[in-house]
């Protein structure tokens, strides 16, 4: 078996995909997406892919590998994501011709399902609205949810978004119950002085866990944040290899490791985190504000490894509803409505465990061509703080 050709496509509401076919007539599907900047990212995956056509893909870590060694200025989110993508996609069509999902390929399942949690706005919402958002999700099912923490935040805050997130966060909990889960992520929103204080200033909702205090750039900073909370600090969505991983947890900088499957180079490499974790008693749960592609080879991760305990899942979140129109749920469009039944939550917020072989899921690839026509257009969203100053959003 041999690799004939790789396709791709941009589709909303903000995805890269992409395509392998073999000249058996298996495929598999990967997904590239870089948020935001989905053309360069695709840029890198064709650029990528001459190291792969005419190749078994059943030498999966051969082939990744040696793309990875061979291209002198390798890691990066787009460097990455490309090869992320066609590395899910290799591990799809493997899964396949031996007739086994993947997570059975890695050494088989530790779990009988996955607890997920959902995303529930706060996005410089009013309390008001961000406790009627996570109403509605806690209604559709989930037990655990996330939401932004706060507002962009001046270095030392004196616009009032502290008390701005202290305010929503109360109205979050007394709407959904002392018994759902909240995580906060503050999506690097927040520099480290004004990190430390809202570390503080939100225990008193008994977070699950605080994502991202501050921008990959000033992990150093994470085990300072940590010292001074006994919530579990995470972060990994923008870190891209494994040695990273490894040095921030040398640095006891987080209790949670995130790495995003498509932008740290895949499966193989989101596993290594995951022993990493199980290594040094931490959690592993993968970032996946992605598509169904995406979603599931994280899922195939979680079921693995011991150090796996939950897994974001974004239908719903506003992002993934963008530019997607004449659907009930855009984040299922892709896949074939026989197994939109995969994703029904259990009564204690679970997903079950697929069986079909490689990724379980039946991508309708016409669908993903029809909408590529029309490619998206989403953008990271500007963000001000009120002196005019442009903020990490």
């Amino acid at each position: 078996m041999i690799i004939e050709r790789i396709e791709t496509a941009q589709v909303a509401p903000r995805w890269g995909l992409l395509r392998i076919l073999t000249n058996e007539g298996l495929e598999g599907y990967g997904e590239f997406t870089v948020e935001g900047q989905l053309a360069s990212a695709e840029a890198a995956v064709h650029e990528l892919a001459e190291q792969f056509i005419g190749k078994d893909p059943s030498s999966i870590k051969g082939l990744v590998r040696a793309c990875y060694d061979r291209s002198f200025y390798h890691g990066g989110a787009h460097f990455m994501s490309a090869l992320g993508g066609l590395e899910i996609a290799l591990w799809d069509i493997a899964g396949k011709a031996a007739g086994q999902p993947i997570h059975q390929l890695l050494g088989g399942r530790v779990r009988d399902r996955v607890k997920v949690y959902r995303w529930a706005g706060g996005n410089n919402n009013s309390p008001e609205a961000a406790a009627e958002e996570a109403a509605r999700v806690v209604a559709e099912g989930a037990r655990a949810i996330k939401m932004n923490a706060c507002p962009p935040l001046a270095a030392i805050d004196t616009y009032g978004g502290i008390q701005a997130a202290v305010a929503r966060a109360r109205a979050v909990r007394d709407a959904v119950g002392p018994d759902v889960e909240i995580a906060y992520d503050f999506h690097g929103r927040a520099n480290v002085p004004m990190a430390r204080r809202l570390a503080r200033e939100l225990e008193f909702s008994r977070p699950l866990f605080y994502e991202e205090p501050v921008r990959p750039d000033y992990n150093r900073w994470l085990p300072d944040i940590a010292a001074i909370t006994h919530v579990p600090i995470a972060t990994g969505e923008r870190m891209t290899t494994v040695a990273e991983f490894s040095d921030l947890v040398a640095r006891r900088g987080a209790h949670i490791l995130q790495p995003d499957i498509v932008h740290v180079g895949g499966i193989a490499n989101t596993a290594e985190i995951g022993a990493l974790a199980e290594a040094n008693g931490l959690a592993l749960a993968p970032h996946c504000p992605l598509s169904p592609i995406a979603f599931m080879a994280c899922l195939h991760v979680v079921v693995q490894c011991r150090a796996g305990w939950i897994l974001e899942w974004s239908k719903g979140i506003h992002y993934n509803s963008s530019g997607a129109t004449g659907f009930t749920d855009p984040w299922l469009r892709y896949l074939q409505p026989d197994d939109w039944p995969l994703f029904a939550l259990d009564p204690a917020g679970h997903l079950e465990i697929p069986s079909a072989p490689g990724l379980g899921i039946r991508v309708n690839w016409n669908e993903v061509q029809n909408a590529a026509k029309t490619p998206p257009s989403w953008r990271d969203e500007a963000m001000r703080l009120p002196d005019g100053t442009l903020s990490n959003w």
